[in-house]
């Protein structure tokens, strides 16, 4: 753990970065939660834990090493319940790794902005074979 006693202000509380709330902030990150709740967790502020990432170096790779942590169990996670056939598992995998098979993607939202020029003739048959499906569905 490093320190820095000669920057060390006598003035104030004394400092709460030591191995033990490290660990804290750490093992919460490793569970999953939002740096703001590991904060809560390690009983640490979101803004002394910006200061410390500035002032200990360690602290960031320890964090993301964490995080990183989290993402393996999760994917393990994800990993076994698809081989298990839940096809839930698969669609989540799915909207994860692939853009296409997330909420609000694709051709729909990707046209957006992209003003359509028709011809009179094709906007009326499209008008009209909209209308027959409307109420063929009972709309």
């Amino acid at each position: 753990m490093e320190t820095d006693n000669k920057n060390e202000s006598k003035v104030g509380r004394p400092t709460k970065y030591n191995e033990e709330t490290v660990a804290r902030l750490c093992e919460a990150l490793a569970d999953g939660l939002p740096v703001k709740t590991a904060c809560t967790m390690a009983d640490v502020g979101v803004t002394t834990l910006s200061e410390w990432k500035e002032k200990y170096s360690n602290i960031e790779k320890r964090m993301s090493e964490a995080r990183e942590s989290f993402r393996e169990k999760a994917l393990q996670t994800i990993k076994k319940a698809i081989l298990a056939d839940d096809w839930r598992a698969a669609q989540a995998a799915l909207k994860l790794v692939f853009e296409e098979y997330r909420e609000g993607k694709g051709s729909v939202n990707v046209a957006v902005g992209v003003q359509v020029v028709l011809p009179e003739a094709e906007r009326a048959r499209l008008i009209e074979r909209r209308d027959k499906a409307l109420l063929a569905n009972g709309q």
